[in-house]
């Protein structure tokens, strides 16, 4: 949406300031570690997508696993 509202000039001007800050040598550093990050974050993102259409598939499944102070009313064998 940002994006949209700037003009070439403006994007020229950002890239310039970017380079004047970081250094030419920085910056391969820079694009490594922001790619990182985006690849953790669509990495989670993907994992919280899974974890919700697991969560709605076991919706209509009933809950059998005992709970703690069930396992200490009835001590199994052993």
């Amino acid at each position: 949406m940002l994006l949209g509202m700037l003009g070439t000039l403006e994007i020229v001007i950002i890239i310039v300031v970017i380079l004047l800050i970081f250094g030419p040598t920085k910056l391969p550093q820079l694009g490594e570690g922001i790619g990182k990050m985006l690849r953790g974050f669509r990495k989670e993102m993907k994992q919280i997508d899974q974890d919700k259409r697991e969560e709605e598939a076991r919706r209509g499944e009933i809950d059998v696993t005992p709970k703690a102070d069930d396992k200490a009313k009835y001590p199994g064998p052993g």
